[in-house]
């Protein structure tokens, strides 16, 4: 009887874990991305336009350098993930520390774009500073709100989906506070992120225990170095550029569409219940994102990895192609939700790529380099090339936008035709415990 009535506490205590644990890891999903898009979306307007405006009146290279930061912090997320997740600490410790200092530079960052005491180049300089040091602790805590989700999720492969789809809600949410309720260009929506980040140091703790699996191994593998000889095989040799080149050309959009919005006039007046900014209206692709995620397990089935993925850098070229087109009803239409759609069906789904194709004591070192190929010399430069052909294609009162959407279209096109070509999804990791390739006779 003890025994029977102990298997059936423990089969409780199961059951209920089951049911409480995807919720703990939504909450934390929707915070996590409602932090990060309270501020992304609409930083860039408020860096751009004049003072006279409410704005600091920064130049395009500057908003580049700005948003460069993100580049930096993934540069440095694979030197600090494996060790700090995977030898030394319980994740959940990490987000709640991490989270903590992103709160107090997040502060810091809107302190210098208000205080009277700093003028331009001191702002540009402490900003740029303090938003550097949020970037690394937002690229960590991206990668382990992955990890954990990962590592905690029984049926990680078809759970996953439906727990990150909540960051994109946060994310939709985010964007109805400070386009509809805030005013987005002004320093509003830095206090917002400052806000969510604090909230997430509290709750981090509560989340499911998940401690450190590298004690025993050598510090090489808990970097994740042995991951990078994943890339001895061509497809994710070919995922890697593509997805080098997609968040490079991405860049353009993520800096630069809110202003472009803004000069076609696309807003939406509402009357005495306010109007909906270009920020809020660039949500559109949050919803698409949510829609696509939630048929991404099914459509993996009926479809496989590479068509899914196609779909996703198809939907790349056609949000490029109408933003080169100028033809707003198209754009707000259609490359707006095609942004969500390219994310949620190459990026997210290049995400389980990899998670599949790594060993298990590899994966949190694996995630760690996708964050690095996505977000890190990517982004870096993509916003310095961004950025140098905006201020090149920008006169006094205009900007010839239709000849700096010819860039990334074109790029669009290449990578599409590269990995039809060249992309296979059935190879499988070759990559043993010890780091190292097996031998033919181990693999036989």
């Amino acid at each position: 009887m003890d025994a029977g009535g102990q298997g059936s506490g423990e089969t409780g205590s199961t059951g209920r874990r089951r049911w409480i644990v995807p919720w703990q890891l939504a909450g934390m999903m929707f915070l996590q991305y409602f932090g990060l898009g309270a501020w992304v979306v609409p930083l860039t307007r408020y860096l751009q336009a004049p003072t006279a405006e409410g704005g600091l009146g920064f130049d395009p290279f500057q908003v580049a350098l700005v948003y460069s930061t993100f580049a930096f912090g993934a540069l440095a997320a694979p030197l600090l993930v494996g060790p700090l997740a995977d030898r030394w600490f319980a994740v959940e410790r990490v987000l709640a520390v991490t989270h903590a200092g992103m709160a107090v530079l997040m502060t810091l960052a809107a302190w210098a774009c208000i205080s009277p005491l700093t003028g331009p180049e001191a702002t540009l300089t402490l900003l740029f500073v303090s938003l550097l040091g949020y970037a690394i602790g937002c690229q960590i805590t991206l990668t382990l709100t992955n990890v954990i989700s990962f590592r905690n999720l029984e049926d990680r492969a078809g759970t996953f989906w439906y727990v990150r789809l909540t960051g994109t809600l946060g994310w939709i949410v985010s964007g109805f506070v400070v386009g509809w309720l805030l005013e987005p260009v002004s320093v509003q929506p830095l206090g917002v992120a400052a806000v969510a980040s604090g909230m997430l140091a509290l709750l981090a703790p509560g989340l499911p225990h998940t401690p450190p699996k590298g004690y025993g191994r050598p510090i090489r593998e808990v970097l994740g170095l042995p991951a990078v000889q994943l890339f001895t095989q061509r497809s994710l040799v070919v995922f890697a550029v593509v997805l080098f080149v997609g968040g490079a050309m991405n860049q353009f959009y993520t800096v630069f569409t809110s202003r472009y919005l803004a000069d076609l006039g696309v807003q939406a007046d509402l009357g005495r219940w306010g109007r909906w900014t270009p920020e809020l209206i660039m949500t559109l692709a949050q919803w698409c994102e949510m829609g696509c995620m939630a048929v991404t397990p099914w459509l993996l089935h009926r479809l496989g990895l590479k068509r899914v993925m196609l779909l996703g850098l198809a939907g790349w070229l056609l949000r490029n192609a109408l933003l080169y087109s100028g033809w707003r009803a198209g754009i707000v239409a259609i490359a707006l939700p095609m942004h969500g759609w390219s994310y949620a069906f190459y990026t997210l789904v290049g995400m389980h790529y990899v998670d599949r194709q790594a060993p298990p004591h590899l994966r949190a070192g694996a995630q760690a380099l996708v964050t690095f190929l996505a977000h890190g010399p990517a982004i870096l430069a993509g916003n310095l090339l961004a950025g140098m052909i905006v201020a090149a294609h920008r006169h006094e009162l205009w900007t010839d936008w239709e000849a700096v959407w010819r860039w990334p279209l074109l790029a669009y096109l290449a990578i599409l035709l590269l990995f039809a070509a060249l992309f296979r999804e059935g190879q499988a990791s070759s990559v043993s415990p010890t780091g190292f390739a097996p031998s033919r006779q181990s693999r036989a």
